[in-house]
């Protein structure tokens, strides 16, 4: 049975790293990594989290010192910097001048997770806490019932550029931001070329579509992996490409 606590808290901010909600630019992941670091304290924490209802207590402004010191805020540093056409080797005196205003972090599901591995569901007994007897069946909830919520924060909010990172969630993301079912027919793909000194020959896949309100939702890969944007010639190249189809220069 899922509580009317749990029920406002997964359609708020939760899982959300912040930033500012009116920031042009949006970033989203799938969900918190690195859960059980800190010996399930975490766990023991999101009860009490959970039983305070709706989550609206994030940070105001994006901590870009703190985020480049793990892999997944580098990653973006890097990709904001070429999206404002700044030579990516400099991203960090870049992101050094910037408020934190500038962006808007959150992701698709509200739980953090070290890994994929289901069993994690069952050790840190998130039955109890959630009402699910299964991580699948929370995240179906999430998809009728915290997606929706964000669509509208997305539309209320109007950011001009939304980045989901993970083209297997395509589906999920297309639904999280709002795209209106008529417009899945106007996604569009284009394919990176593969980085020249690494010798690969595989192409990473990106999509776009242009959102009602004229928010630009790209999903494109993770950051890391072998089929990831696992190097700077290739998060260069993605901002690159956003900011050429977005037209994002002449947006800001």
């Amino acid at each position: 049975m899922v509580s009317d606590d749990f029920r406002a808290w997964a359609r708020s901010f939760s899982g959300c790293d912040g930033g500012n909600v009116k920031a042009g630019v949006w970033i989203s992941g799938i969900e918190w990594g690195s859960a059980s670091y800190d010996d399930g304290i975490y766990y023991r924490k999101l009860v009490e989290q959970i039983k305070a209802g709706a989550y609206n207590d994030y940070r105001r402004s994006y901590d870009w010192k703190e985020s480049t010191t793990y892999p997944y805020g580098r990653s973006f540093a890097k990709l904001y910097t070429a999206l404002n056409d700044v030579d990516i080797q400099n991203y960090r005196e870049y992101v050094s001048t910037l408020s934190g205003s500038e962006v808007f972090k959150l992701n698709l599901y509200p739980i953090a997770f070290d890994s994929t591995d289901p069993n994690l569901w069952s050790d840190y007994e998130l039955e109890q806490i959630t009402g699910f007897r299964e991580k699948h069946l929370f995240q179906t909830w999430c998809f009728y019932n915290r997606f929706p919520w964000f669509a509208r924060q997305t539309e209320a909010n109007s950011p001009k550029i939304v980045i989901g990172t993970g083209v297997s969630y395509l589906r999920d993301f297309l639904a999280f931001f709002g795209a209106d079912p008529m417009s899945v027919s106007m996604i569009q793909f284009r394919d990176l070329k593969p980085d020249p000194a690494t010798g690969s020959n595989r192409p990473r896949r990106f999509y776009w579509v242009n959102l009602t309100g004229g928010t630009w939702l790209f999903v494109i890969p993770f950051f890391s992996g072998s089929n990831g944007l696992n190097s700077d010639y290739l998060l260069g190249e993605m901002g690159r490409q956003i900011r050429e189809i977005s037209g994002y220069g002449s947006l800001i």
